[in-house]
C-alpha cells in the first residue's frame, strides 16, 4: 500500500512475513480435521495483527505427484 508523504513524495509500505507449517494428518484423520488446524491457526493470528497471504501445499515428491506434505500457511503485518 503506498502512502503520501507530502511534496509529490510516495512511501511504499513494508511488511514481514510469518510462515507457519501444518502437518498434514495421517490416515485416521477425520474428513476436515486439517482444515479446522487451518482456521484456528489463521484465526489465531488474526487477533495477534497478522493478516493472511496465502496457504501453500508443497507436493511430497516421494509419495506421489497430488499429495500434500503440509500446509504452508504464509502471514504479513505492515513493518
Amino acid at each position: 500500500m503506498a502512502q503520501y508523504t507530502g511534496k509529490g513524495g510516495i512511501r511504499m509500505a513494508k511488511y514481514t512475513y510469518k510462515f507457519v507449517e501444518v502437518p498434514r494428518l495421517g490416515l485416521s484423520a477425520r474428513s476436515g480435521d486439517t482444515f479446522e488446524i487451518c482456521k484456528k491457526t489463521i484465526l489465531e493470528e488474526a487477533e495477534n495483527g497478522w493478516r493472511l497471504k496465502q496457504i501453500v501445499t508443497p507436493f511430497d515428491e516421494k509419495a506421489g505427484v497430488f499429495t500434500a506434505k503440509n500446509y504452508q500457511i504464509i502471514f504479513e503485518k505492515e513493518a
